[in-house]
């Protein structure tokens, strides 16, 4: 399963009204635009000959002149003509395109800064027996019983400074290997993880969306049709660029019938609705959780294995969590 760029709950009634405001606040400073929008009255002979370019001056002064506030949604607190409003409509999740979350191939990795989350010592901190310059080689204590997890790939990291040295590997009987010349620069070291990031699956759904779009006008029912033209053109003016951005998909547009608007308790208000729907793409991420750094079998005695598996990790856990260890007992009997 493949994921477009974007992530989130799609903000429909936020894009389209981004949509309208970019093109109202254009159109006031690019009169061509306008011309555009209207552009069948000076290309079709005979509209040219009936209106022309006079019925295109009548639409640049109708947005010189009016200030044309988007409302969310229909406002009987506050009125002001010509407005347009915003509502949203039904939202349904395409079952027909529903997958289970983890069928999701789709991952993310995250750094422990960015989802405020540590990077937990795999060792803490102990002090160093010895260390051979020349060799590379570092003895532990033989009492930090977490050395049988030390593994290559890991880094050994002094807690005072912030210094790391890869590890390729354990050497001798309790020591292991950082690149030879190397420099500790402190008495005291520490083993934190290979993999020093959090990993989510992202998952997904897909959900037909609606919205209605009112144009509003008083008085003269001929601004109506300034207000709808100049507000479909924006539609689609940014339908690339702000909605399927977004992965509002397969967008479609239909419109009402021009009605005398009762709702606003005010006369002769003109409406006509735009009613936007479309595909959209949302996704969400899954609890951020740590790389497995490596599995504990555990000492084998006889046929069975003394302890259970544990698998080694740094993330917090309330259940068959060790916390002298930092390993999770799968198995609570041995077997």
């Amino acid at each position: 399963m493949e994921f477009n760029e974007t992530a989130g709950i799609f903000p429909g009634d936020v894009i389209i009204k981004t949509a309208i405001e970019l093109a109202l606040d254009d159109m006031r400073k690019n009169p061509w635009v306008v011309e555009d929008v209207f552009a069948p009255f000076i290309e079709n002979p005979i509209l040219k000959q009936k209106y022309g370019m006079k019925e295109i001056e009548r639409a640049k002064e109708f947005l010189r002149n009016n200030k044309i506030p988007i409302y969310m949604k229909n406002r009987l607190d506050k009125q002001e003509f010509p407005c347009i409003t915003i509502a949203m409509g039904e939202s349904n999740e395409d079952k027909s395109l529903a997958t289970l979350g983890d069928a999701s191939v789709c991952f993310e990795d995250y750094l422990p800064c960015d989802i405020d989350k540590p990077i937990k010592f795999l060792i803490p901190p102990f002090n160093v027996v010895s260390y051979d310059q020349v060799t590379g080689i570092v003895e532990v204590p033989e009492d930090v019983k977490e050395y049988k997890y030390i593994d290559k790939g890991h880094i050994a990291v002094d807690p005072d400074t912030g210094n790391g040295y890869e590890i390729s590997g354990k050497a001798g009987v309790n020591g292991f290997k950082i690149a030879e010349g190397s420099e500790l620069t402190g008495e005291k070291l520490a083993i934190i993880p290979k993999y020093s990031l959090y990993r989510a699956r992202r998952e997904r759904a897909i959900s037909q969306e609606t919205y209605n779009i009112g144009c509003h006008a008083e008085g003269d029912p001929s601004l109506l049709i300034f207000l709808y033209s100049i507000v479909k053109y924006s539609l689609y003016r940014y339908r690339e660029g702000l909605l399927e951005y977004q992965n509002f998909q397969l967008s479609n547009l239909r419109s009402t019938d021009m009605i005398k608007n009762q709702a606003f308790n005010v006369e002769n208000i003109y409406s006509r609705f735009i009613i936007l729907s479309g595909q959209v793409e949302e996704s969400w991420v899954k609890s951020p959780m740590r790389f497995i750094e490596g599995i504990d079998i555990g000492e084998k005695e006889g046929d069975s294995i003394k302890g259970g598996i544990k698998i080694l990790s740094n993330e917090d856990s309330t259940e068959d969590y060790n916390t002298e260890d930092d390993t999770w007992t799968t198995i609570e009997e041995d077997e």
